[in-house]
């Protein structure tokens, strides 16, 4: 349904903002309710009067040389800053928008005011939008921030952890005076040769058992602490005189094991012969140290106990005979 003449009239002048028309030559000919409130004026008082007049002094010079003159020149204006003088004494900034109606021969122009304290809400309004908008995106950059910096402490305490849990695994399976292999260790990697001598490709191996002779007297004449630098100095002789295949461990007070993959009793007993005797020559202090060694290589259906009873016989065998000797089994 169209809008009848008379809603069209009424909607004007209850318009949000100001109305005045001004003909050509500078007088007002209609004024809106909206404008003749503010001015505090009824709307007749305002009609055929100059337009600048409803400004004040300050004003009426921008009115004339900036928004009369634009409109003249260009048919339009937007924005320009002016002040109504009210009844009561006081003004009301506003700011002006106009625009030419009609022709040129009778012109009339059609002025839109807006108080600028709305303006002034609307800035204030659009300025706490953005600094709230910032202080989002502050907020956000800081729990990135933060959540980075978590992120980077998780990856810190997680190395840390793979850390911990190899070195806890490498005590756990490492002797702590040595730093050889622990019994545990050592059932470990003689259930794997045990495996393979079994299987398709049936891999034989040698075993022995070292055990360092009369120790029991170092430690209760010199104490545990020559005793211990024994059993280190010990442990890095094998470590240093032993073949890189072979694997050589700690598995009580001053006893160790040697296992020797891909290695027959003979060529096993040469290597440890050889060993034995590094011992024997090697300048202990304060006393001589040497060993008693028993060795036995793998016989088929042989099991860890199987092994390490026949390897202990000989290591018993080799004590008894006079100990400084090794024994096959």
């Amino acid at each position: 349904m169209n809008p009848r003449p008379a809603d069209i009239a009424r909607w004007w002048q209850f318009s949000p903002s100001g109305q005045v028309v001004v003909d050509g030559k500078g007088y007002t000919v209609l004024v809106n309710h909206t404008l003749s409130d503010w001015l505090g004026f009824p709307s007749g008082q305002l009609v055929n009067r100059l337009a600048s007049e409803l400004f004040t002094c300050e004003s009426r010079m921008v009115y004339q040389g900036v928004l009369a003159y634009r409109v003249a020149d260009v048919g339009s204006v937007s924005e320009v800053h002016l002040s109504l003088s009210l009844s009561n004494g006081d003004t009301l900034p506003v700011l002006c928008s106009a625009r030419r109606l009609g022709d040129q021969k009778d012109p009339q122009i059609l002025i839109s005011m807006q108080p600028i304290v709305r303006k002034d809400q609307l800035e204030r309004e659009l300025l706490e939008a953005r600094q709230a908008a910032q202080t989002a995106l502050e907020e956000k950059e800081a729990v990135i921030t933060e959540l980075e910096s978590m992120r980077t402490t998780l990856k810190s305490h997680n190395e840390e952890l793979q850390r911990l849990t190899m070195r806890l695994g490498h005590e756990a399976k490492s002797d702590p005076l040595t730093g050889l292999p622990n019994r545990r260790h050592l059932d470990v990697a003689l259930k794997e040769l045990l495996s393979r001598a079994e299987g398709f490709l049936s891999e034989g191996f040698s075993m022995a058992l070292l055990d360092i002779d009369h120790f029991k007297p170092v430690n209760d004449e010199y104490g545990h602490a020559v005793g211990d630098q024994v059993l280190q100095q010990l442990a890095k002789l094998l470590s240093s005189k032993l073949r890189g295949r072979d694997f050589a461990a700690r598995i009580g007070g001053e006893e160790f094991a040697l296992l020797m993959p891909k290695t027959a009793i003979d060529e096993a007993s040469n290597a440890l012969e050889r060993l034995r005797q590094a011992i024997e020559a090697y300048h202990w202090q304060p006393v001589p140290i040497t060993v008693s060694l028993g060795v036995t290589s793998y016989l088929p259906e042989d099991t860890s106990e199987t092994l390490l009873a026949r390897a202990d016989r000989a290591l018993y065998t080799a004590k008894r005979e006079g100990r400084n000797r090794l024994v096959n089994g």
